[in-house]
């Protein structure tokens, strides 16, 4: 895999446009190799392979109700004042394997899932007969095949069942169960290994010093990438040096699929973790048209795909919601058109600002008036000001060419929370 951009140009600087920094990332991530893994591990996996019914599901026809298999037309005719008692002859229960038959006049008491036995054609469930001793007094006309779930009414043998691509949820899991799949074809789980860099970075609970800072960003994209379906693992924070570095960052690679790190990786930044990773493979810095989220850096650390991402703790969860999560997917395997997260169309509450020939994503709330949705912000959109993406339902698009939308305008939200996917409809 070769660098997002050429050579000639290892620190552009002139801004890249994000859609062109989105499609050279992409272009160079190819699905992980396919891999059989049981059920028990498939959960939330891509399918890579069609996977078709070897049998019949039901294989057999059974009861869809406790009651009695009959013969139906033994009881043409019956009626609540003209009930036909049947002799009970025998018993199925689920997983019954020798099966009574049901001759003419007679009943079998049968349970759900129960096979429905030879000579029966149709089940009277209990709540509709009347046992008295070793008869059941039964007044209705059923008419054939009441009650009975029929061989193969499911899914019939040869049927493709899941398709290729699918994400195998619990639906899925049950259906493979069904037909019989103990092991499946699949793009596994990403392993996502996130790795901390600098001497200021203090971890949660531990004392601040002088100079140091609360290191959230590892935090978050481990979150954020586990909520992207991946396994997502900390490394441990790495001291500013040159060895400790070439170490940490050799070892994360190995262990991940992918690397995700934040700070110090900026066009013009002059510390250890550029020149590090230079020698380890070829990660590049450079400078997204994008707002907040401008300094990234992309390439391959000892042969692993690395994405350096922002320090600032905004524009790296919203890097990471924009350009890592898509990449992250299509190395999971997922179809072009699951690599990022929904969009909505909503009007802005309020007038919002963008700099010049920049993408700006806005965080806002979503409410419902009168016609459709409407955006707020919420509140102070400063690449440090983590409590707007906690307020935040979605970003809200400002395209490069507009300065400034008034309040009414359209814009398109790119949705952050599971429980609204559905206003995408």
């Amino acid at each position: 895999m070769s660098s997002p951009f050429p050579a000639d140009r290892p620190n552009p600087p002139d801004l890249v446009p994000f859609r062109e920094a989105r499609a050279s990332v992409l272009e160079r991530l190819r699905p992980l190799p396919v891999r059989e893994v049981g059920l028990g591990d498939a959960l939330g996996c891509v399918l890579a392979d069609d996977v078709a019914a070897a049998e019949d599901l039901p294989p057999f026809a059974n009861s869809a109700m406790d009651g009695f298999a009959v013969r139906a037309a033994d009881l043409a005719g019956a009626g609540a004042r003209t009930p036909v008692g049947l002799r009970i002859t025998g018993e199925v229960f689920a997983g019954t394997g020798r099966l009574p038959t049901v001759e003419t006049g007679g009943a079998a008491r049968i349970m759900t899932g129960g096979a429905v036995p030879p000579g029966a054609d149709t089940v009277v469930p209990v709540e509709q007969a009347t046992v008295d001793g070793d008869t059941v007094l039964v007044g209705l006309d059923p008419g054939p095949r009441k009650f009975v779930r029929e061989a193969g009414e499911d899914v019939r043998a040869g049927t493709v069942v899941l398709e290729r691509g699918r994400v195998l949820d619990p639906a899925a899991i049950g259906m493979l169960a069904s037909v019989g799949r103990k092991v499946v074809p699949v793009h596994p789980r990403l392993r996502v290994t996130v790795v901390s860099t600098g001497d200021e970075l203090v971890d949660p609970g531990e004392p601040l010093g002088p100079g140091q800072i609360r290191d959230s960003n590892s935090w978050l994209l481990v979150a954020q990438a586990r909520s992207a379906g991946a396994e997502a693992f900390r490394c441990g924070r790495l001291r500013d040096d040159p060895v400790a570095l070439r170490r940490g960052f050799a070892l994360a690679a190995a262990e991940g699929d992918l690397v995700l790190t934040s700070g110090g990786v900026s066009v013009g930044d002059r510390d250890f973790t550029k020149q590090v990773l230079a020698e380890l493979g070829d990660v590049r810095s450079f400078r997204v048209a994008m707002q907040p989220g401008m300094p990234q850096a992309f390439g391959l650390a000892a042969g692993t795909p690395l994405y350096g991402l922002p320090g600032n703790p905004v524009s790296c969860f919203v890097v990471f919601e924009l350009l890592v999560r898509p990449a992250l997917r299509r190395l999971a395997g997922h179809a072009d058109d699951r690599l990022d997260r929904p969009r909505v169309v909503a009007r802005l509450g309020e007038p919002v600002r963008s700099p010049a020939g920049k993408v700006s994503f806005l965080r806002v709330r979503l409410d419902v008036g009168d016609e459709g949705l409407v955006a707020r912000l919420t509140g102070n959109q400063g690449s440090g000001v983590l409590s707007s993406c906690v307020a935040a339902d979605g970003l809200a698009v400002v395209p490069a060419e507009h300065r400034e939308l008034p309040a009414g305008s359209p814009v398109q939200v790119v949705l952050l929370r599971e429980d609204l996917a559905w206003v995408a409809g």
